[in-house]
């Protein structure tokens, strides 16, 4: 029965995409492990492609395939989180208050609650971050994901409230929503940084980053 089940899905072309997709999904995952410990161990200017597509077991020109520079396969989880997050928005009900719905995407993405969040590996953040800040040229591509990011997350709250992406009242509510990120983030990988893998931690420093938020706008 199992030889009979294997037959019929090589000769059926979505069983081949299916796999194809999974082994390509594999194969980028492989390629961020490898590089982010590489990177972090020698020194990101240390580290060629080569040698990160040596210790993934595929050839510089099947990296080119999958990312286009060094700095890309090093900033992949941000990539990963903005498409689980993006998902997870689609999931939530839409109240008017975009803030809370962003917070919910986020916490249900960084605490394991959100099917989509399957590629999120948050323990590789700490090691993108040192990276990061030993490496002008990945903080600086780091940079500009931030505005593909920042991008992504206006059409998401645009098609949920109508408006266009590029109305004041979007931007405001992607760029503070954003620079929350960045602080509840610093409590997490920063110098005095909590445990990142503690998924009680990473909800607490989210929550409480955006209660501070309330209660400073409470009077304005």
């Amino acid at each position: 029965m199992l030889a009979f089940v294997t037959v019929v899905e090589s000769e059926n072309p979505q069983a081949r995409a299916g796999l194809r997709e999974r082994k390509k999904l594999q194969t980028r995952a492989r390629l961020i492990e490898v590089a982010l410990e590489l990177c972090d161990s020698q020194g990101f200017d240390a580290t060629t492609v080569e040698q990160i597509a040596d210790a993934a077991d595929i050839s510089p020109r099947t990296f080119n395939r999958y990312f286009a520079t060094k700095e890309d396969v090093i900033l992949a989880p941000i990539d990963d989180m903005v498409t689980a997050v993006a998902a997870a928005l689609d999931a939530e009900p839409r109240t008017g208050n975009e803030f809370q719905a962003l917070l919910n995407a986020h916490t249900a993405v960084m605490c394991g609650n959100c099917p989509a969040a399957s590629n999120v590996d948050l323990d590789r953040f700490e090691v993108m971050n040192r990276i990061a800040l030993s490496s002008p040229s990945v903080s600086g591509r780091g940079a500009e994901m931030s505005e593909a990011k920042f991008s992504r997350l206006s059409e998401k709250i645009a098609a949920r409230t109508g408006a266009d992406a590029e109305d004041l009242s979007v931007r405001v509510v992607v760029t503070v929503w954003m620079s929350l990120m960045h602080l509840a983030m610093d409590r997490l990988c920063g110098p005095d940084a909590m445990q990142m893998g503690d998924a009680d931690a990473r909800a607490e420093a989210l929550q409480s980053t955006y209660d501070a938020f309330r209660a400073s706008v409470e009077n304005v």
